[in-house]
């Protein structure tokens, strides 16, 4: 057992080793970096077709799902808007671009030389619109190797690219103006955000057979990217609705209201100036790139349900008197101190990220619990108030059936995050920390690393909390069935011998009374009516009345034919004799209790099934 784990371990070890070629300079790659992968004049379809589906000819039905959501997606946008003056009522402020160099700095001791770098000046300031950054993204990143540089020209090789509510204009302009390096890992970083999924991971790609690749078996690039998605619990006096759809007209994010659980005695009648509300939202992060030099970072957050101000809010951002890393948070990392080296930037913003979504996570799974934690501990008759189906309403079922889904929702997603970050730790975190190959991503490393491993472990803890509850209310939602169903079977049998009774009421009595009314009228009687004519009335309408209560209750012909023959059993017995009537009817009366008995039996089976 050791000797395999130790041969698994070190086939990681090897997998999972970051390329050497990342820590040297590839200029001959950056000419790359200035072609971009779409050319001038493309149209719309050309745009989905050229980028949504690049390198997926061979199969495209492989690939239909990520084109039927990332190309309806973009099919919300128009490349001819790009190429018009803006709209003010289309184009949103949303973006941060921060672009910057610095060639003084060793790739291998950056923290030694703290530099600002030289950062490029925007001809528009932050924040920018989706219009805006097409026409920054457009302008030549790098200098050309083969050809002097302009005056005063300053390179973008560390680019950082903030959007907040990513809107299919943003993407139009990020797919307009992506570099052809870059076009495969920004296509797939889009498609898992839109489709919220949880995801840590690297990627490393060959290019093989590229002209201006350094080596024979061709250059490498890389794409460090995370996934975030959770549910954000919020009390607001109204639902904040995300305005983005998808291609069947759908809101991106779900938003729908939270559905208390009423309780005897809570205030849940009345009326509330603020509700709760759930929110699904993401936060994703990718830094791509070459070398430890040129790399782009994108981060798309969702803050549609946070309001006009926030401190994610791009404005927000610009208005403080020091701009700081909105990757990160902020968190104390200024924009003019930044880090360079990708992989430490990455797991910066990996540790930022995290704590924000554990905290998310706290405060919806604590706010669901302390809903249910009450109910399943008073799941009795007199605290939950429930112990008849008729004080089960609708609102209640509802809000059963709500619950149940929200925690399932909850443990599902939060699972996923879990185990992606505990994949993440058995193999490609060996590209950030491979103390066995003198290998570091940054000095803060290990403590970045270790930051987050400690956040994952309360994600798990709240993960537990929220499975061990589910599986509570489930088990108390189940009883509660067997408990309605039960007293809905009570009310049907007590239901049924009333019917029973005042059938027998209705055989006894409305016959002679009916025929006694009839008769009393003399007025349209003949004169020589008698005393028979009136038994005959009698026995006819006896017979009819019987008949008409036997159709109508069919389902109860047996209960009644027994009772009937019981009658006739003792009114033979008392004919022929006193004496064998008593014990006929003695007889009688010990069938109807061994009945009742049997009944009781019945009862007493199913509560203990219970």
């Amino acid at each position: 057992m050791d000797e395999a784990r130790f041969h698994s371990g070190h086939f990681k070890n090897e997998a999972f080793r970051w390329k050497s070629v990342f820590t040297q300079r590839q200029t001959r790659v950056y000419l790359s970096e200035n072609s971009r992968h779409l050319q001038d004049g493309v149209s719309k379809l050309e745009v989905i077709d050229n980028f949504v589906d690049q390198g997926c000819t061979d199969d495209p039905g492989r690939h239909l799902s990520r084109r039927l959501l990332l190309g309806r997606f973009l099919n919300d946008s128009d490349v001819e808007l790009f190429h018009q003056p803006p709209d003010p009522s289309i184009f949103k402020n949303k973006i941060l671009l921060d672009d910057r160099n610095d060639e003084s700095v060793s790739g291998i001791i950056p923290q030694i030389q703290p530099s600002s770098g030289q950062c490029r000046q925007l001809d528009h300031d932050n924040p920018l619109t989706a219009h805006q950054l097409h026409s920054e993204l457009i302008k030549q990143r790098l200098s050309h190797m083969r050809a002097p540089a302009e005056p005063n020209f300053i390179a973008a090789e560390r680019r950082l690219i903030y959007i907040t509510d990513l809107d299919p204009h943003c993407c139009m302009a990020l797919a307009l103006t992506v570099s052809h390096m870059q076009a495969a890992f920004l296509r797939d970083f889009l498609h898992i955000y839109l489709a919220c999924r949880a995801s840590i991971g690297v990627h490393i790609y060959t290019l093989s057979g590229l002209a201006t690749s350094p080596s024979p078996v061709g250059g490498s690039t890389f794409s460090l990217e995370f996934h975030l998605p959770y549910y954000a619990w919020r009390r607001m006096a109204s639902k904040r609705d995300d305005e983005r759809l998808t291609g069947d007209g759908t809101p991106l994010r779900i938003a729908e209201e939270v559905i208390h659980l009423p309780r005897k005695g809570s205030s849940a009648s009345k009326k509330k100036k603020k509700r709760d509300y759930i929110y699904e939202a993401q936060c994703s992060v990718m830094v791509t790139g070459v070398d430890d030099w040129v790399w782009t970072a994108y981060c798309f957050v969702d803050v549609y349900f946070k309001g006009a101000r926030h401190s994610e809010d791009v404005n927000t951002l610009c208005d403080q008197p020091r701009r700081y890393d909105p990757h990160s948070l902020g968190g104390g990392h200024p924009l003019d101190r930044p880090l360079w080296l990708p992989r430490e930037y990455f797991l910066r913003a990996l540790a930022a990220r995290m704590r924000q979504v554990k905290q998310e996570w706290n405060n919806s799974v604590s706010r669901l619990l302390q809903g249910t934690e009450p109910y399943v501990q008073s799941f009795t008759t007199e605290d939950t108030h429930i112990y008849k189906t008729d004080e089960l309403d609708m609102t209640q079922q509802k809000g059963f059936k709500w619950t149940v889904r929200v925690l399932r929702q909850f443990a599902n997603l939060l699972s996923k995050t879990v185990v992606t970050w505990e994949t993440f730790k058995d193999g490609e975190i060996r590209y950030f920390y491979g103390p066995q190959n003198g290998d570091s991503a940054g000095v803060s490393s290990g403590s970045y690393l270790a930051a987050i491993d400690k956040d994952v472990i309360e994600l798990k803890d709240l993960l537990s909390s929220l499975q061990y509850q589910t599986d509570l209310f489930e088990n108390m939602i189940t009883n509660a069935s067997f408990l309605f169903g039960h007293f809905e079977a009570i009310a049907t049998r007590k239901q049924s011998k009333f019917i029973q009774a005042l059938t027998v009421v209705t055989i006894v009595y409305l016959p002679p009374t009916l025929a006694s009314t009839i008769f009393s009228m003399q007025s349209i009687l003949p004169s020589d009516v008698k005393f028979k004519d009136w038994i005959y009335t009698f026995v006819a309408l006896f017979l009819s009345t019987a008949f008409v209560l036997v159709a109508l209750n069919l389902s109860n012909l047996a209960h009644f034919v027994r009772w009937a023959g019981r009658g006739l059993k003792d009114m033979w017995a008392w004919i022929r004799s006193p004496q064998r009537w008593w014990r006929g009817s003695e007889g009688s009366a010990d069938d109807e209790h061994e009945m009742d008995d049997q009944d009781d039996d019945v009862d007493d089976l199913y509560f203990g099934t219970i």
